[in-house]
């Protein structure tokens, strides 16, 4: 099952632009082209991003973004950042990028050592 790009709460990846590989969350869907995107850091829930759905690769993860935060009141920007870096963290380990990244830096390393 294909995850949809066009549900607030969803996890995406910037396929294109200066933002490309950055990940953000849905807020809005402003029609079945164009989605709001934040991710709590440069992209704020007072200003999110506007980007066409076809730049986006969706992931099967999902987080809040309306409702209450974790302090109890409303919803802020570190509660989507938080959300988004264990929502990204997690995703690496379970698909085995993180582990990979770290290996490739290694051998980098033990190469410019070894010459």
């Amino acid at each position: 099952m294909k995850a949809k790009p066009t549900e607030p709460g969803r996890v995406v990846i910037s396929t294109q632009g200066h933002d490309e590989g950055r990940w953000y969350a849905i807020v809005s869907v402003l029609d079945e082209r164009m989605v709001l995107l934040v991710d709590g850091d440069t992209r704020k829930l007072a200003k999110p991003k506007k980007k066409q759905v076809k730049h986006l690769h969706a992931l099967p993860l999902m987080i809040q973004v309306e409702g209450k935060g974790a302090s109890g009141g409303p919803l802020d920007d570190s509660d989507i950042r938080k959300a988004l870096k264990a929502q990204k963290d997690a995703y690496l380990i379970q698909t085995g990028y993180a582990q990979n990244a770290h290996t490739e830096h290694v051998k980098e390393a033990d190469a410019l050592v070894q010459e």
